[in-house]
């Protein structure tokens, strides 16, 4: 009977010991998630760095992501996100079934000439929702933008960034 008892015990502290252990364990596991999800989510947020350049008459707002700021001699490439104020799809050269409020766009620009090439276009609708991605690549349409525009706002800020 002693033995049983003593046996049973043993039982007992051993499957408490592993229910510790296991415990630890999970606490440990679910720390070191934690852990590894804030620096993933850090290093999201890190890989994007919005800067508001300028805002139109109209309310519509220019942003560059300053880390995606790539210079090669007088050319740079970047992306740019027009936040429009009200639906504004007469800024697209195609139609679109939704209310356009926002485009990001990937450009190169000539920092000499002024003169800049759309390559990508993602287009969001009033709640962020991607309508549309365009890829147009090296084939994008060129532009001048007005001088003191806000799109030649933009082209001055990338192009003064080290």
């Amino acid at each position: 009977m002693w033995n049983a008892t003593v046996i049973n015990l043993v039982k007992q502290e051993r499957s408490n010991a592993m229910k510790g252990w296991i415990k630890q364990g999970l606490h440990l596991m679910a720390m070191t998630i934690m852990a590894i999800t804030a620096g993933w989510s850090s290093n999201v947020k890190a890989a994007e760095a919005w800067v508001e350049v300028t805002v139109n008459a109209v309310g519509d707002r220019f942003l560059v992501d300053q880390n995606s700021i790539q210079r090669s001699e007088n050319i740079v490439r970047y992306w740019e996100y027009r936040e429009f104020k009200q639906a504004n799809n007469a800024f697209l050269d195609f139609e679109v079934e939704q209310p356009v409020y926002g485009v990001m766009i990937y450009r190169s620009a000539d920092c000499t000439s002024g003169v800049e090439r759309t390559r990508r276009l993602v287009i969001f609708d009033q709640n962020r929702q991607v309508i549309e991605r365009v890829d147009y690549g090296n084939n994008g349409p060129l532009t001048q933008p007005m001088t003191e525009s806000s799109a030649a706002n933009v082209i001055r800020y990338v192009c003064t960034q080290e």
